[in-house]
């Protein structure tokens, strides 16, 4: 029953990812960037993935394929976060 629950709130924080963009680097594309993000978090649930990383890196490369400055952009570190 604790794997379940350890599970279920590790998918459920996935869904709940938001990209940190430069709106300014991202020019006319800014104005669009809502509805890019919300078509791009619907698309990236639809990714078979394993690990609620793969979410993340889902939604980035469609906002940047879109035209979006993704600054926390995960491919962009080595496939690492760079913790302060």
């Amino acid at each position: 029953m604790k794997y379940l629950v350890l599970a279920a709130t590790i998918l459920v924080s996935g869904c709940s990812y938001t990209p940190v963009v430069d709106l300014r680097a991202s020019k006319d594309e800014a104005q669009l960037y809502q509805r890019d993000l919300t078509e791009c978090r619907s698309l990236a649930k639809e990714i078979d993935y394993a690990f609620t990383s793969a979410y993340a890196r889902g939604v980035n490369k469609c906002l940047h394929g879109r035209g979006h400055s993704v600054l926390n952009d995960y491919s962009s570190s080595g496939g690492f976060y760079i913790f302060k």
